[in-house]
């Protein structure tokens, strides 16, 4: 199980940011449920989120907030694969997959970042980096020495592709997601929403060892 140590918390200070320059990254609460969920309904559609109790709920899953005096601006999530259990992650729609990550995945090794977010008005202050940084180093910690993540890709997105890149990441692949099924049954209200939906999920991949 990864976990952050008891009473952990990293604080940074961003020059980009208005009046408290200072951030802190600290692991999940349940007191954080209410913010984190109003959060995501901004950046990705309401009810997209089930919730933190919900979709963080599996027992290796690291969940990161990001606050800044009283308020949630950011979050990620990640965890270790168990052995084989890369088929299942990716819904079983990707076949073609690189050796090293297929070795990795067989062996139990492979890490996995599901998602992170940062509220519009904190972007570019480095926020989702230090986020990403800290989730990374964490997974790797507990014996990943291969790592994935997605993306969420729909017209408003922000500039992944460079984000990956100063991080180490390449590209991979992408797919249909669960949300586009979601999505069309109206079951969400995205908000890239067109007439269809038209988000696909993006896959990054980086070599640890």
């Amino acid at each position: 199980m990864i976990r952050l140590p008891k009473g952990d918390v990293i604080v940074f200070r961003c020059r980009g940011l208005s009046g408290d320059k200072v951030v802190r990254i600290e692991e999940y609460r349940s007191s954080l449920q209410d913010a984190v969920t109003a959060l995501t309904d901004r950046i990705f559609g309401e009810g997209f989120f089930e919730g933190p109790a919900d979709d963080w709920r599996h027992p290796d899953t690291l969940a990161l907030v990001a606050t800044q005096g009283d308020e949630v601006i950011g979050f990620t999530s990640g965890r270790l694969l168990p052995e084989h259990g890369l088929a299942d992650f990716l819904d079983k729609q990707i076949e073609d997959v690189p050796p090293d990550i297929a070795e990795a995945d067989a062996k139990g090794r492979l890490g996995v970042i599901e998602t992170v977010a940062v509220s519009p008005e904190h972007r570019g202050a480095g926020i989702g980096t230090k986020l990403l940084r800290v989730l990374h180093d964490h997974i790797v910690g507990y014996g990943a020495d291969k790592l994935i993540i997605t993306f969420r890709r729909g017209p408003s997105s922000s500039k992944v592709k460079e984000l990956m890149e100063r991080l180490g990441y390449e590209f991979w692949t992408s797919m249909d997601s669960y949300w586009k099924t979601r999505c069309d049954a109206g079951e969400f209200r995205c908000v890239d929403r067109t007439d269809s939906c038209q988000c696909k999920a993006e896959i990054y991949r980086i070599k640890v060892y």
